[in-house]
């Protein structure tokens, strides 16, 4: 992934981890209600690691989950991107995202998510995209079905259960018809 990658929405830019990152993104990942649905919080040398398999990504797969800044401050706000999961023993390419506390509840996971899904199924050869995300995880439910996503199924997903959900892409429209689901 090119490093002076950006994708602008009205209120964020979404760019390619750094290892400077880290600084910003550990505390978020050291926040126990941040993380409730993960099996622990990060440490600070966990945190680097989630970073380091982030530009790993980038050069084996050519993308991976993107810092989300605010566009006036600059300040980091969480990440989100598409990342390649394996489910079932399936390749699947899966939208996630972490918004910092303090940041939640404005709208700005729904916005930084649909700019993924609309980058990645312009930009990956893929037919569909998931975002796996534990049952009692509401919040991360609620942005799955603000960006199209609905349930598909559920998996075990290193040994803890996790909804699938999925959106499709949308097929080319016919003369004079709008794209379908």
């Amino acid at each position: 992934m090119d490093e002076a990658f950006r994708l602008e929405t009205e209120r964020l830019r979404l760019r390619p981890c750094t290892a400077e990152d880290a600084d910003a993104l550990a505390p978020m990942f050291a926040d126990a209600e941040h993380m409730r649905y993960y099996p622990s919080t990060y440490s600070r040398r966990e945190t680097e690691l989630w970073v380091q398999r982030n530009l790993d990504r980038y050069r084996d797969e050519g993308f991976g989950l993107w810092v989300v800044e605010d566009r006036e401050t600059g300040e980091i706000v969480g990440t989100v991107g598409p990342a390649v999961q394996i489910v079932e023993g399936v390749r699947e390419v899966e939208i996630g995202w972490h918004i910092r506390p303090g940041w939640k509840g404005l709208g700005i996971a729904p916005e930084a998510a649909a700019a993924a899904r609309d980058w990645a199924f312009a930009t990956l050869d893929v037919d569909h995209l998931i975002s796996l995300i534990r049952p009692e995880n509401q919040p991360s439910a609620r942005v799955a079905e603000k960006i199209g996503m609905r349930v598909d199924r559920e998996v075990d997903f290193k040994g803890l259960p996790h909804l699938v959900y999925r959106i499709d892409r949308l097929s080319p429209p016919g003369p004079g018809e709008a794209g379908t689901p």
